[in-house]
């Protein structure tokens, strides 16, 4: 390799290239841009813009100027630190090497980009049609925090689906999950099934449902519980889960308001399953 003081600007992507451990495909990926312009970037055939100079120099941590200008040394050499790890040294700072890796489709939709991924040793924020990062946003997201139309993390917010630790939209999957329809070891919401479910009409092992409640334990207007219920309007316990089903449906329809459908046919529904 050349000395640092007479290395052209393809030179030094190369060079900061090979020591991150990156092909020109995946850094092509990374700026958003062809492997092909990787290529010629490094053969000094075509110069990137000044969007890309400032990504690259973001990228591996080096100045502008230390690209564009000659006699610029690199953090690494001004320090007099190889530019390879020094993990081997037992004199040198053991530090994690931060980790991030972005790509942004050229395509976009009223201005988000289709594809969107933002990750990283960090909190590094993706915004897109599709978007995958710590912290993600866009119609379908993927992250530790996300929300969108489709949302899937740790903490999810969901306007039609969210699957999650904790989980809030219209249908939710989560540990703990809020939604119109939710499912999950603890739920809230309209009409729930889990461990412990809080609503309107819930299944589960201990179930407090306003209109209807089955489990274990279930404590509503119409109660139905393997070991104890407690009911306004109808009350039945069976260990042996032999309800009176037709009767239930006839009680059901008789006392659980006709604004609650299609609820109420789904309840009915899961009573069928149960029979």
């Amino acid at each position: 390799m050349k000395n640092e003081d007479f290395m052209t600007l393809g030179e030094k992507i190369y060079k900061l290239r090979t020591q991150k451990g990156l092909s020109q495909e995946m850094l092509g990926l990374q700026l958003g841009v062809s492997r092909q312009s990787v290529s010629k970037w490094e053969t000094d055939q075509s110069v990137p813009d000044l969007e890309k100079i400032v990504a690259l120099s973001e990228l591996f941590a080096v100045s502008t100027d230390y690209l564009l200008k000659q006699g610029v040394l690199s953090p690494q050499e001004n320090q007099g630190i190889p530019a390879e790890s020094t993990a081997g040294n037992c004199h040198g700072r053991f530090e994690t090497a931060s980790v991030h890796y972005e790509y942004k489709s050229k395509r976009s939709f009223r201005g988000l980009p289709l594809v969107h991924i933002n990750l990283g040793t960090g909190f590094y924020r993706a915004k897109g049609v599709i978007a995958i990062g710590n912290l993600a946003g866009g119609v379908v997201a993927v992250g530790l925090l996300s929300a969108g139309i489709v949302s899937v993390g740790v903490l999810t917010a969901g306007l039609l689906l969210a699957l999650g630790t904790v989980a809030a939209g219209f249908i939710s999957f989560g540990s703990f999950a809020v939604g119109c329809i939710a499912f999950g070891a603890i739920t809230v919401g309209i009409f729930c099934m889990g461990a412990v479910n809080f609503g309107e009409f819930c299944f589960g092992a201990l179930s407090y449902g306003r209109q209807i409640a089955v489990g274990d334990e279930a404590y509503g207007r119409i109660a139905l519980g393997f070991s104890h219920a407690a009911g306004e309007v109808y009350e039945e316990v069976s260990k042996t889960r032999q309800f009176d089903y037709a009767a239930i449906e006839r009680i059901i329809d008789e006392n659980v308001s006709a604004h609650w459908f299609p609820f109420r046919e789904w309840a009915k529904a899961v009573l069928h399953m149960m029979k």
